[in-house]
């Protein structure tokens, strides 16, 4: 195993057990980890320094595979630090600290953009199914109701650890209409919204196709949203974009452990159980992301992001 420090362990640890949720979340205190380990440091010269950042951001990449926010946010850092020409370590520990700070500022900068794209999408009144839990669907929810729209918000328990739980918890302290159900009750809620109502998801990943990746059930809820005739949007930043997938490779899906459904000493012993934490939705289904650029189509999007790349899209 790379050799870290505590701060990285703990994040990694904590991150692997899901007490730390949510893309925003893990790619937060990610660079809060690396930032405090690099701090530490007792590299002696600018190679060893650069090599044990390497080291760290290779460590906490492997905390969730599915997250090119983490990812990303950690290269990132990496790069700015690379690409320095500073060769006193203490010069670099100051650098990386300043870009951990330049990483939250942008962070929230881009959360309080979509919040206020989102929340002009939601009719007075009007009802929102959500799916997990999304701090950036958060503050869009409650921007909605800060502006006096007074949203009804419907949360699925998304099984099986029910992040949808503290979502619905959370609304509902802010004073938004909150109704709880089953993740299986999705088409009953559906059937239940009129016209200006809507689905708003978060995002862990969105590919070079446009196709999002979220919890598992997101392309569930989006085949529905569309078979009823219902807006689907996921509120998400530009940084969740993985870059990899313009090169062919596909974003992997994490398979979490079986205990999480049935617990071993509990379940039949010859069951086969399948945990995946995420599924993809292909773009077709999206209405639009929302994001810090604006309310934008996949096909779009993807557009934009291919020429933030350096990159022209081929056909």
């Amino acid at each position: 195993m790379v050799a870290v420090l505590k701060p990285v362990l703990k994040t990694y640890a904590e991150i692997k057990a899901l007490r730390i949720q949510g893309a925003e979340a893990v790619a937060a205190k990610s660079v809060n980890a690396l930032a405090q380990e690099m701090l530490a440091s007792q590299a002696k010269t600018r190679k060893g320094f650069v090599k044990e950042m390497r080291g760290a951001v290779a460590f906490l990449k492997t905390s969730r595979p599915t997250e090119p926010a983490l990812r990303n946010a950690l290269r990132f850092m990496l790069l700015r630090t690379m690409e320095s020409r500073e060769t006193d370590v203490v010069a670099l520990k100051q650098l990386v600290e300043q870009e951990a700070r330049e990483y939250h500022e942008n962070a929230l900068r881009t959360k309080m953009k979509i919040a206020e794209y989102g929340a002009r999408l939601i009719p007075k009144g009007a009802s929102v199914l959500i799916h997990c839990h999304s701090s950036t669907v958060m503050r869009a929810l409650k921007k909605a109701q800060d502006d006096g729209k007074k949203p009804h918000v419907f949360c699925t328990e998304s099984r099986p650890l029910y992040q949808g739980r503290i979502s619905a918890k959370e609304l509902s302290d802010y004073g938004i209409d909150t109704t709880l159900a089953v993740d299986s009750a999705v088409s009953t809620i559906l059937r239940k919204l009129s016209d200006d109502d809507l689905v708003f998801v978060g995002a862990d990943a969105i590919t070079a196709e446009g196709d999002l990746i979220n919890k598992i059930g997101t392309c569930n809820i989006a085949t529905l949203a569309k078979e009823h005739g219902k807006s689907f949007y996921s509120c998400t930043g530009t940084h969740k974009f993985d870059p990899l997938t313009l090169w062919g490779e596909s974003e992997k899906i994490e398979e979490r452990s079986p205990d999480e459904i049935w617990e071993k000493k509990k379940r039949p012993r010859k069951l086969h159980i399948m945990n995946p934490a995420f599924d993809v939705t292909p773009s077709s289904c999206v209405t639009a992301f929302v994001t810090e650029l604006g309310v934008i189509p996949p096909s779009s999007l993807i557009s934009l992001l291919w020429k933030r790349f350096g990159l022209e899209e081929e056909g």
